[in-house]
């Protein structure tokens, strides 16, 4: 059996879909994987770790329909050659529309079996556009396995009229072993001026779904009550300059460090030194924006974290209210800051939604068991 995997977000690109297709695809038989993946800064030093071969292609990453269809052209020239030299029999799309089209191109010539992945936000997004929905249907009812990454996803697809027998739900794991140090804490802390302060923490692109400005708007009320509370924003995007002008006329710029973009290797440090995790994330409907999972919940948890989620998309299937951490109206900063509060000042009950929710992560969304499910799914 050789499966071809392809995916524009591969690393060292950096985002979700990256870190998940890779925690992923590491995780299966290394001598039955070719991966193939934009040739980008740093490619090397990823790839020399890797157990399996990975194919770097120059592809256009810019936005704009004319780029991605050059981009997919590339892609589909290339993996028919690798079906004729290498002998690819199954083809892994990591991105529903680009590799997607590839696999039902390949399929349609070649009746190679294709899986495409479905993350929630690609799919809504696309789905509400009257030529990217026909191209959608083409890939989706010709695949033969669709691989969800949230139940909230699947629900998403059965509503755009897939069979539910074609789809099955592979949450992104957590490469736990990555948290099992997390480095010098209290100097981080330190470097930031964070020594005796209750950190809150939210890691993420700064974008508008992912809550980021509901709660800088709680920060006021929790401020009454923990006038000690320090957020930290780990992440960058075009959407930073609207919140530092949010935290300047709601006069809390001084309780709050913009720390930008950190390496993956670096944040298990920052998970560690937070008392408590937050992404509000809201679902963006007239745009089709939504969470498809949330792993930096999963990451959070992995260092023993509690974490506050919005309740929104497929973030139901990564926290379980109660369990590994709490959920709330993503739009009512009143509820997200009494939650933050509450958890604050209970240190037993942040103890117990960590300790569960690292447990959980162990259980449930390891690499191991992720990739055992997708494998024994996909080469039927």
């Amino acid at each position: 059996m050789k499966f071809l995997m392809i995916s524009s977000d591969f690393p060292p690109v950096s985002g979700g879909q990256s870190k998940f297709l890779f925690n992923l695809w590491s995780n299966l038989p290394s001598d039955e994987i070719i991966v193939l993946a934009p040739k980008i800064k740093n490619w090397k030093i990823i790839d020399n770790t890797l157990p399996f071969k990975v194919i770097r292609l120059n592809l256009p990453l810019q936005k704009g329909l004319f780029i991605k269809s050059i981009k997919t052209l590339l892609l589909l020239l290339y993996t028919i050659k690798l079906i004729f030299f290498r002998k690819v029999d199954r083809i892994h799309c990591g991105q529903v529309l680009s590799a997607g089209f590839v696999g039902y191109i390949c399929h349609f010539i070649f009746k190679t079996p294709y899986f495409p992945y479905v993350h929630g936000a690609d799919f809504l997004e696309f789905k509400s556009k009257t030529i990217t929905k026909k191209i959608l249907n083409l890939i989706l009812k010709n695949a033969s396995l669709i691989i969800a990454n949230s139940s909230f996803t699947k629900n998403a697809l059965i509503g755009f009229d897939i069979s539910e027998k074609k789809i099955i739900v592979i949450n992104p794991p957590v490469d736990y072993k990555r948290f099992e140090k997390s480095g010098n804490t209290e100097k981080l802390k330190e470097n930031y001026g964070l020594k005796d302060k209750k950190v809150l923490l939210t890691v993420g692109r700064l974008v508008e779904r992912k809550g980021h400005d509901y709660v800088i708007k709680a920060l006021p009320e929790i401020i009454k009550e923990i006038p000690e509370i320090h957020y930290l924003i780990v992440g960058d995007g075009m959407y930073r300059s609207e919140l530092e002008r949010l935290s300047v006329k709601l006069n809390v710029r001084y309780f709050i460090t913009f720390a930008g973009f950190i390496p993956d290797d670096e944040l298990p440090e920052y998970y560690a030194m937070c008392d408590v995790f937050i992404m509000a994330s809201r679902e963006i409907k007239e745009r089709g924006d939504v969470e498809g999972f949330g792993i930096v919940y999963l990451e959070a948890n992995a260092m023993k974290k509690p974490v506050i989620a919005g309740r929104s998309g497929g973030i139901t299937d990564a926290v379980e209210d109660g369990v590994n951490g709490i959920l709330v109206n993503p739009t009512e900063e009143k509820e997200i800051a009494r939650v933050i509060i509450k958890l604050m000042k209970d240190d037993e009950m942040r103890r117990e939604l960590g300790e569960s929710g690292y447990k959980r992560v162990f259980e449930k969304f390891s690499p191991e068991r992720q990739a055992e499910m997708l494998y024994e799914s996909t080469s039927k």
